[in-house]
């Protein structure tokens, strides 16, 4: 235990430490959020189903649901409850809430993670977190969460939401489960899987590709009651 103590106490110092950069590329991944809204003119000229995001009847309830538990867990705001814990606090948390995200969702994952970056590059590369399709893993950037930040913390909680709604559409995909996608979806986000768009090769393209127009087009519903003003 005390090793483990040690290494955590060596993460936090290590993430102090590098701040202004995370900052930094939040920042810039906000502002491409935002550069896409605006980009309105632009985006129609691309094809339909990646200048609009039109969720299906089983989205468009999974949203409410995920609002609404939402609502109930943070009664008083995001923010407030945040500020509220300790910092050792928030990874037993997270678990609890993506322990509630697989009901909502209707999905089971082999293991979820929460991974501490050693170096700022590995910081990057992580994101906010990722979902593994190989091996039906979810990990989370334990940086953020021991970043101090409110701003970080909060986007972690939608992240969450938005990497299970890659396993949703995997599950979906793979005939695992019957959400009530249309054929026509299921099998533009197949194809999509096999010829997927990392955000290093182009990060617009990235953006724009069926499956995560689907899940930054979920996560953005989810958003609606937080982030009026972005």
């Amino acid at each position: 235990m005390g090793f483990i103590s040690s290494a955590i106490e060596g993460v936090k110092n290590f993430i102090s430490s590098i701040m202004n950069s995370i900052s930094e590329r939040v920042n810039v991944w906000n502002e491409r959020r935002q550069q896409t809204r605006e980009r309105s003119s632009y985006i129609r000229q691309i094809e339909d189903f990646e200048s609009t995001y039109c969720p299906e009847v089983p989205d468009q309830e999974l949203a409410l649901r995920v609002r609404q538990y939402l609502k109930e867990k943070f009664p008083n705001g995001i923010e407030e409850r945040l500020f509220q814990m300790s910092v050792d606090e928030l990874p037993d948390f997270f678990m609890e809430i993506e322990k509630d995200a697989e009901e909502i969702m209707d999905v089971t994952t082999e293991e979820v993670v929460i991974i501490y970056p050693k170096t700022e590059e590995e910081i990057m590369k992580y994101g906010c977190g990722f979902y593994n399709i190989e091996n039906n893993l979810l990990c989370i950037n334990g940086a953020f969460l021991y970043s101090g930040n409110i701003d970080l913390i909060k986007e972690q909680i939608f992240t969450i939401f938005h990497e299970l709604k890659h396993a949703r559409q995997y599950a979906a995909v793979e005939r695992k489960k019957d959400y009530g996608y249309s054929e026509e979806l299921m099998q533009t986000w197949e194809q999509n899987m096999k010829n997927y768009i990392t955000y290093r090769e182009n990060d617009e393209a990235y953006r724009k590709q069926p499956l995560e127009m689907d899940t930054f087009g979920f996560e953005e519903l989810l958003k609606e009651d937080y982030y009026t003003n972005d």
